[in-house]
C-alpha cells in the first residue's frame, strides 16, 4: 500500500497566465519560484519553504471554464493560521473586489469560498478551536451558516437553495 506523506502541490490549467499569476501573487500572496516561458508555466509557494505548491500553466483563452456538474475537482483549499487571519483575508477579497461565492462555519472550520480569474474555486478558512462549539452541532461537518462578519454574502445553504433553482 502507498502510504504519502502529505498533498505536495496541485497543478492548475489557466486561459491566461500572466492574469492568473497576478491574482495568485498579488490576491493571494504566493510568491513566483520559477517562471518558465518555454512551457508557459509558473511555479508558486506561499513561504518559499517548498519548491511549489500550486503551479499554473496556460492552456489558451479558447479554454472551457469548470462546470458544476462534470466530474473533477471542486475546490482548493487554503488553511490560514486562526480566524482574525481568516478576517483579514476576507477583507483583502472584498477589497480587491474578488466576488465572494458564500462562507460557512462547517463546525470543524470557517471558510470563504471565491473563485480564481478562470472559474476554479478557492477556500480560505480556519480551523475552529472550540471543541465544545463543533461537540453542540449534529454534524461537524455540515454546518450551513454563513459567517457572521460576512453578513451580506450568502451561506452555504443559500447558495445551494440558489443552484436548485
Amino acid at each position: 500500500m502507498i502510504h504519502p506523506e502529505r498533498i505536495a502541490h496541485i497543478v492548475i490549467k489557466v486561459r491566461d497566465l500572466e492574469k492568473s499569476r497576478a491574482f495568485y501573487t498579488e490576491t493571494l500572496g504566493m510568491q513566483v519560484m520559477k517562471y518558465v516561458p518555454e512551457i508557459k508555466g509558473v511555479f508558486l509557494s506561499f513561504n518559499g519553504r517548498d519548491h511549489h505548491e500550486v503551479a499554473l500553466f496556460e492552456i489558451g483563452k479558447q479554454a472551457d471554464g469548470p462546470k458544476m456538474n462534470q466530474v473533477g475537482l471542486l475546490h482548493v483549499a487554503f488553511r490560514m493560521r486562526n480566524e482574525e487571519d481568516l478576517r483579514a483575508a476576507y477583507q483583502e477579497l472584498k477589497e480587491k473586489n474578488v466576488h465572494v461565492t458564500f462562507t460557512v462555519n462547517h463546525g470543524v472550520s470557517k471558510s470563504v469560498y471565491f473563485h480564481d480569474p478562470d472559474g476554479n474555486e478557492l477556500e480560505v478558512y480556519a480551523d475552529n478551536d472550540i471543541p465544545e462549539l463543533i461537540g453542540t452541532m449534529p454534524n461537524a461537518y455540515l454546518g450551513m451558516e454563513k459567517l457572521e462578519f460576512a453578513p451580506t454574502d450568502p451561506s452555504l445553504q443559500e447558495m445551494l437553495a440558489s443552484m436548485r433553482n
